[in-house]
């Protein structure tokens, strides 16, 4: 989180939201502190999931945008927690930091069973096929969502992790070349109902817990307007940032392997012509940027620790080599 929001958030906040919500935030358990504050708290012994995301990171109405479109995927069959209403019957409640500015609070279920490691002897092909008929099942359900105009959830143009100005003033040239590149590229991309639309945008295995050979999804943050094709290419992505840090080779090899049961899962539940899928290392190359930029956000990079600035230089890399993380077939899928 900011520095300066940070400073204007307290455990006092949490109890404030919690009572909204008629939880016991008493003594909460901090899960993530990224974008949004994410604590697990209880009510008369069942856990649930409370975030709170503050004004500079989205407006109510985005939020309300990304709820609206849980609900609709819910009642369409998807195994998404359930969001809980506030004693007011609100699916948001606003809670004032120190300097008046509002962190807009929500509560969902928490998913039932267990996160999925790449080092679990279960993460394999059965796993990969439920991965991603679960994603083209939301896929499908998308296509038929009309949200009211008042709740709408971004375009992927207006993303603002898409400008690296925005963040450093010293990057590469040539990396700025790069990132004028990929928006070139995306805005030729045609855009039509059964290749775009709202997407999750983040469903890499840190966002999803599997359950009875299910797989149930959170954190919906990230939804935005976007080509289906890049929500394929998130999983694959953030599969081989984490193989690479055990130490697996021949990750080309790992990501034939995926795909290929990824995309036949996917295909039980929704079709993409074959152009589609050869954007994906577009995708790719999209995700190195944007995580490069919330990185420069987030992180005083000149006085990062060894790791993480190593990261940060390695994907920096790759942008300027116009390189996906990984190779990727498109034929291969088939």
């Amino acid at each position: 989180m900011e520095a300066a929001v940070e400073r204007i958030f307290s455990n006092e906040l949490v109890k404030l939201a919690g009572h909204f919500f008629q939880v016991n935030a008493g003594n909460p358990v901090k899960l993530g502190d990224a974008e949004n504050y994410v604590f697990e708290v209880y009510r008369d012994g069942t856990p649930y999931i409370l975030r709170m995301t503050h004004q500079s990171h989205r407006t109510k109405d985005q939020v309300l945008a990304e709820l609206k479109w849980v609900e609709h995927l819910q009642n369409n069959g998807s195994e998404i927690p359930k969001v809980i209403t506030s004693i007011e019957n609100n699916l948001v409640e606003i809670v004032k930091g120190l300097d008046g500015t509002e962190f807009y609070c929500c509560l969902f279920e928490k998913a039932p069973g267990v996160r999925m490691k790449v080092t679990d002897e279960n993460f394999d092909g059965p796993l990969f096929f439920e991965w991603g008929r679960t994603i083209g099942q939301m896929h499908k359900q998308t296509k038929s969502y009309k949200p009211e105009t008042k709740y709408k959830r971004l375009d992927w143009y207006e993303e603002e992790l898409l400008n690296v100005q925005l963040y450093a003033s010293d990057v590469p040239e040539q990396l700025m070349h790069q990132q004028e590149l990929i928006k070139k590229k995306l805005n030729a991309l045609p855009v039509h109902q059964d290749n775009f639309g709202l997407i999750h945008s983040d469903i890499h295995n840190g966002n999803f817990h599997l359950h009875e050979g299910k797989i149930h999804v959170f954190d919906f943050d990230d939804c935005s307007y976007h080509w289906f094709a890049s929500d394929l290419a998130i999983p694959l992505y953030y599969l081989i940032w984490s193989l690479e840090r055990e130490g697996v080779k021949g990750l080309d090899e790992y990501a034939a392997k995926f795909m290929r049961e990824f995309i036949k899962g996917y295909e039980t539940e929704n079709i993409l012509a074959p152009e589609e899928y050869e954007a994906i290392p577009l995708f790719l190359k999209l995700r190195d940027l944007t995580l490069y930029n919330f990185f420069h956000k987030k992180y005083d990079l000149k006085n990062a620790d060894g790791q993480l600035f190593k990261t940060v230089k390695s994907i920096e890399q790759r942008i300027m080599d116009s390189r996906p993380i990984v190779h990727f077939d498109p034929n291969m899928v088939h």
